[in-house]
């Protein structure tokens, strides 16, 4: 099933869990488990303090698109996270999987391009049958659990010069992020639940059942749409009735769709400093996840306050880095 103009959400599954330690599994919290090698992992410091003693993991998503098997990763530096508000950053991996390429140059499986797939039941990765044995060399196999659709080398935007599966890291192998690990939650994946069908009855019938089910404080709670709602209220107001369709969806993966926007604050995206190609809306995370890793905590003791993280990745999907820094904006806590 193609996810073009699809969103899927990530939803928490119980705490702890063996799949904590793959790099294809989607969580939240725990510890960023290392897909690419490199011999330098400077790019899991702070962008803006350059220290790793205060980065910690928010969320570790497997999201595989065209050729690639690709891994985002969202940090929090509790350091540079100051009034109240996360400083976060964004890291891409991603390597070649020859499995995703088509023998036909120029067809698609069942005539679909819309670029990014996953099929119905996808779980983004959280499969052991995604790593090699443990008596091989150690080093992370391609994923199996292929994409019902990718796109060809054309519409993928790469040369061939690119399509080489590049050296993994060892199976289990933990990013050198020395901060806080959070509460760890394999992400239960599904796509978004369709908008509920509108009520047909006339405002009066619907304000009395309001308050036959909820009390007369319906009365006050109840926000009706009309011309004179300033902009900002109608935007937050839509982000509530839209994560209430899913009240625990902690991620929103949505490669080129738009954001689910909690303020009107503009954003200033910048091109992939890389390949200097435009970087493209690819998923986001959503303030429950805040209850999530901290629960217990008084707010006061950590630093995940933010509304919504947006995160934009390269549209050209370079392979350039190991580990690609993308940009994310982070919208303030409600």
């Amino acid at each position: 099933m193609s996810v073009k103009g699809s969103i899927w959400l990530g939803t928490p599954l119980v705490e702890g869990s063996s799949d904590c330690d793959s790099p294809f599994t989607s969580k939240i919290g725990g510890s960023a488990m290392l897909f690419r090698e490199t011999s330098d992992y400077s790019a899991f410091r702070c962008p803006k303090c350059k220290g790793i003693n205060n980065v910690s993991l928010l969320a570790q998503i497997y999201a595989p698109l065209d050729v690639y098997d690709r891994i985002v990763y969202v940090f929090l530096c509790a350091y540079c996270s100051k009034g109240g508000s996360s400083y976060c950053f964004v890291l891409r991996s991603q390597n070649f999987n020859p499995s995703y390429v088509h023998t036909s140059p120029g067809s698609l499986v069942n005539g679909d391009c819309g670029g990014a797939v996953f099929a119905e039941n996808d779980d983004w990765g959280d499969d052991n049958a995604l790593l090699q044995d443990d008596n091989s060399s150690g080093s992370l196999s391609p994923s199996t659990n292929i994409p019902s659709k990718v796109t060809d080398c054309t519409e993928a935007g790469v040369t061939c010069d690119t399509w080489t599966p590049l050296p993994l890291v060892s199976t289990g192998t933990k990013s050198p992020a020395k901060g806080i690990c959070y509460p760890c939650f394999v992400l239960d994946i599904f796509e978004e639940p369709p908008k509920p069908n509108v009520s047909l009855d006339p405002p009066t019938d619907q304000l009395n059942k309001a308050k036959q089910k909820y009390g007369e404080a319906a009365v006050e709670t109840t926000v009706v749409e009309d011309e004179e709602e300033p902009i900002c209220e109608k935007v937050l107001r839509k982000y509530v009735q839209r994560i209430g369709r899913a009240p625990s969806q902690c991620v929103r993966w949505g490669p080129g769709q738009e954001p689910l926007r909690s303020s009107c604050a503009p954003i200033t995206v910048p091109k992939c400093p890389h390949c200097m190609s435009h970087r493209q809306f690819e998923l986001q995370l959503t303030s429950p996840i805040i209850y999530f890793l901290t629960k217990g905590a008084e707010e006061n003791d950590h630093s995940v306050h933010f509304g919504n993280v947006l995160v934009y990745t390269c549209s050209g999907n370079c392979n350039t880095q190991p580990y690609s820094l993308e940009y994310c904006f982070v919208e303030v806590e409600m």
